[in-house]
């Protein structure tokens, strides 16, 4: 996952620069890696099809039409069976574009669920796609192409010179399908593998499975590939990279998760134990698990978003008022802004930058007009972006800036 590591300066002001992903159709990068195989590839999104003398298997289908139309120009047969890795958009929204020789659509029997799931939630979904991505919040189209074969556990298709061995798995989604075709010694595992710290754990979107995940990733392992197709099918990896990566991956996933249990069981509140998970040290310079769109943080989260309930063991968490009403008690005792702003401002130039953007919040949910609030909080939001290459939280502190800025602007204030 590609993210902009630039900052520009401008009259001693730095400014972070989003971690856009670049899903025009016109950036797909096009290969033939292996005999019989074929890939396309965007910095989110990628496919691969499969010739078997007998027509073609296609697996994922792009992020978006455009895209596939693109794909589809380059896929000279008949397109016999489609199989999507999982129901995430990028891989399953390009489909329509492929179903002109009405080939049969193989998933997991959850997805369906998620597409349902998708259209009941466009508006959200549009937001957190704008916070996530760093694009326009519009509502995406919703004319998926559904499966018409749905599988659980393991499903196993020939045609022509080639067999498709399916699994289905719980890890990044409840829906994940990855293949191996044994002739070939390959393997097609969607985002199980994305080339970077895996995608256990999202603050926008429901659980993942991580123990699911290093099981189906195992399972991958035993198979041996010679050649494993991943992030989509836009990547591969062949010879003895593929078990160290595997490894590398597996490894830490077990070790995160172990932690994570181990201060659920010593009842540790989720915001001292998300600083307290750590990579293992021989781990933490590993090429393949760079903290490029995913972190501990997030995969912490998650593992105790699924063991844990949401109260945490303080009381006054039980049944809590909102925060916002909350804050204007403590704001009121406080009774007076600048107080909250100098503090602030003291905790700024210490570097606690997440602790004065906490102390900032105060003031900012009693009194959200508050320009000097606004002002500050960007600061904040510029310092904690400037040194965060992860995409998802580089993106959110990006999108509240600008947020702020357009604040700022409605009341005649240029930032």
């Amino acid at each position: 996952m590609p993210i902009s590591k630039s900052s520009t300066k401008d009259n001693n002001k730095e400014e972070i620069k989003g971690a856009p992903l670049l899903w025009n159709r016109n950036n797909i990068v096009f290969n033939h890696p292996i005999e019989d195989v074929y890939t396309a590839a965007l910095p989110i999104s990628g496919c691969a099809w499969i010739d078997t003398k007998d027509g073609y298997v296609l697996i994922d289908t792009m992020v978006s039409t455009d895209a596939g139309k693109k794909v589809a120009e380059r896929i000279k047969g008949t397109i016999k069976y489609i199989i999507y890795t999982h129901g995430h958009n990028d891989h399953v929204r390009g489909a329509s574009v492929f179903m002109k020789d009405n080939p049969e659509v193989i998933a997991n029997k959850y997805l369906a669920d998620r597409l349902d799931k998708y259209k009941r939630l466009t508006k959200f979904r549009a937001r957190i796609t704008a916070q996530q991505f760093d694009v326009p919040e519009q509502v995406a189209p919703t004319n998926y192409v559904y499966p018409t074969i749905s599988i659980s556990g393991e499903k196993i298709i020939k045609l022509g010179n080639k067999t498709f061995e399916l699994y289905t798995a719980r890890a990044e989604t409840d829906d994940v399908c990855w293949v191996y075709v044994p002739e070939i010694q390959s393997a097609f595992i969607g985002d199980l593998i994305i080339g970077s710290f895996p995608n256990i754990g999202n603050p926008w979107k429901p659980t993942r499975f991580a123990l699911g995940w290093a099981k189906a990733l195992e399972k991958v392992r035993e198979k041996d590939p010679q050649y494993l197709f991943f992030n989509g099918a836009g990547m591969m990896l062949k010879g003895k990279r593929v078990k160290k990566v595997l490894d590398a991956n597996i490894e830490v996933i077990h070790s995160l998760y172990d932690q994570v249990i181990n201060y659920i069981n010593q009842d540790v509140p989720i915001t001292e134990m998300i600083h307290k998970v750590k990579i293992p040290e021989h781990l933490k310079k590993n090429a393949h698990l760079k903290l490029l769109y995913s972190k501990p943080e997030f995969f912490t989260y998650n593992v105790y978003r699924w063991y844990h309930g949401y109260f945490d063991g303080n009381i006054a968490h039980l049944l809590p008022r909102p925060e916002k009403e909350v804050n204007n008690e403590i704001f009121d005792l406080i009774g007076d802004s600048k107080k909250i702003l100098n503090r602030a401002e003291e905790l700024y130039n210490q570097g606690k930058f997440q602790l004065s953007l906490q102390v900032i919040d105060v003031l900012y949910l009693a009194a959200p007009e508050n320009v000097d609030a606004r002002k500050l909080r960007i600061k904040l939001l510029t310092e904690l972006g400037l040194k965060d290459y992860c995409l998802m939280s580089r993106n959110a502190w990006l999108y509240y800036i600008n947020k702020d800025k357009e604040f700022l602007k409605s009341k005649g204030i240029d930032i």
